[in-house]
């Protein structure tokens, strides 16, 4: 890239960074109560909602880690794609979201807690826990997402710019709360569709628009980058189910349908987002796979490297603040998503906490996990690596107590009543914790399932279910 178009790259990139300070500071006096600081008062209409929602889901790990898998992996990338992009987009953006936006319920845990265990403050605690993994790590990811670019388009040192962005994202999202974000998103989902087009097609062009010469040049250079099987059948469901419940349970698509004003308009932006979100990955991914033709060493840095050496030099200049605008969009919601957990779930599930002591506390939250994500993003290998970690304690122990949940709950009471002890949950989840934490941390038994998403699964599930035939201390309260 010239130095020209890198001057005006920077222009942009450092435009939008006061721009969000900017906005930060408008919003900082407005959250007065944790209902304001999350949900924005669930006021939140279609538009806004869309763009915040796309600008949200779209991050680091769908147009630089999903390119990078299909670099690194060729199209048994697509198994964690059929999981989290297709089938988990599919569920969450026309089935699940319409549905949670009936509620007013502050994180995934809350609801849990107040619709399918009675209230139960444990079963809160222990959910705020599980869903914090994901929202912890994430925007570490983000933050590694946009400073591979900017290391490659202006040869900034990586841990500088992992530094400065995350200070920035940090302060706007500490100072406003989900307002902040919500407004900032709105402007970088903009930002994104016009980068996404322009990535698409340059990206179809330079695998000629044919899938035909796509997989006989891998073929030609490496059949097993063109094999959906070159992994172990566990290894490949795990996969595909870390994906799955990774999507399904990802906290920032539950608490942007709890801001939703209603189901109607939850249902269209959720339909909007994930409609396009779902033909993204797919694409981005094959994108990645085009890439490794060209450069076999890509790895986590092939779209980037695709942007640089193969499209025309203004797409470079929409790199910059295209990832930007991605990676701060995501980061931010997690951001705040994990505050929520925190404060709300963890620290003050009985909601003694007055509300100005309360939104203290969240912003202190805020800053807390932010410098962690700093530090993560600082060591973690690759962006998916930390991601999916976070995936597998949220999804592999939330999604099957949710499902059990609602599977036992009354659902024509007004009032909880269930056929499932609350204690009965709280075994099955805290066993599946401490099970997805310990396979995904010990090397020899990760070797078995491809990971602790399986395993989490299966005892979470029996937990519950086998504690209840013994457990009726709660049933039909």
């Amino acid at each position: 890239m010239s130095t020209g178009f890198k001057v005006v790259s920077l222009i942009l990139v450092l435009a939008d960074l006061f721009f969000c300070i900017g906005i930060a500071v408008k919003t900082r006096k407005k959250s007065n109560n944790t209902e304001e600081y999350f949900i924005g008062g669930k006021r939140v209409g279609t538009i806004l909602l869309t763009l915040s929602a796309w600008a949200s889901f779209s991050g680091a790990g769908n147009f630089i880690g999903q390119s990078g898998r299909g670099a690194m992996y060729g199209i048994s990338a697509y198994w964690l794609y059929l999981g989290e992009g297709l089938f988990g987009g599919l569920l969450i953006g026309f089935i699940i979201a319409p549905y949670l936006a009936r509620f007013k319920y502050m994180s995934m845990p809350h609801y849990i807690s107040g619709y399918l265990a009675g209230g139960d403050t444990v079963i809160r605690r222990i959910g705020g826990f599980a869903a914090l993994m994901p929202n912890a790590v994430w925007p570490a990811s983000q933050i590694m997402g946009v400073s591979y670019v900017i290391e490659m388009v202006f040869g900034f040192d990586y841990r500088i710019s992992v530094v400065v962005c995350g200070a920035v994202f940090i302060a706007y999202t500490t100072l406003g709360g989900v307002k902040a974000v919500i407004y900032a998103d709105a402007l970088h989902g903009i930002i994104q569709m016009l980068f996404a087009a322009s990535v698409i097609f340059f990206g179809l062009k330079m695998m000629n628009f044919s899938f035909g010469w796509l997989e006989d040049t891998v073929k030609s250079i490496d059949a097993s980058h063109w094999d959906l099987f070159t992994d172990k059948p566990f290894t490949i469901i795990s996969g595909f189910l870390t994906g799955l419940v990774g999507a399904t349970s990802n906290p920032i698509f539950w608490n942007r349908a709890f801001a939703a004003k209603d189901v109607k308009t939850a249902r269209k932006a959720y339909g909007i987002t994930f409609f396009f979100n779902i033909l993204l990955v797919f694409l981005v991914i094959t994108i990645g796979i085009a890439t490794w033709i060209y450069n076999q060493e890509a790895g986590d840095y092939a779209m980037v490297w695709a942007i640089l050496n193969k499209m025309p030099p203004y797409v470079g200049i929409l790199l910059s603040i295209g990832v930007l605008a991605a990676c701060l969009s995501c980061a931010d919601t997690h951001l705040n998503c994990a505050a929520a957990n925190i404060v709300t779930d963890i620290i003050d599930p009985e909601e003694k906490l007055n509300p100005v002591k309360a939104v203290k506390y969240a912003k202190i939250s805020t800053l807390c996990v932010g410098i962690f994500a700093i530090f993560a993003g600082l060591f973690a290998q690759s962006i998916y690596s930390i991601g999916t970690y976070g995936y597998t304690v949220c999804g592999g122990v939330l999604i099957p107590t949710f499902i059990i949940g609602l599977v036992y709950r009354d659902r024509n009471s007004e009032e909880f009543r269930s056929k499932m002890s609350v204690t009965a949950i709280k075994i099955g989840m805290v066993a599946g914790v401490l099970t997805a934490l310990v396979f995904e941390i010990v090397p020899s038994l990760y070797a078995i399932f491809g990971g602790g998403v399986i395993p989490a699964i299966v005892v979470t599930s029996i937990g519950i279910v086998g504690s209840n035939i013994f457990m009726k201390d709660q049933t039909w309260i």
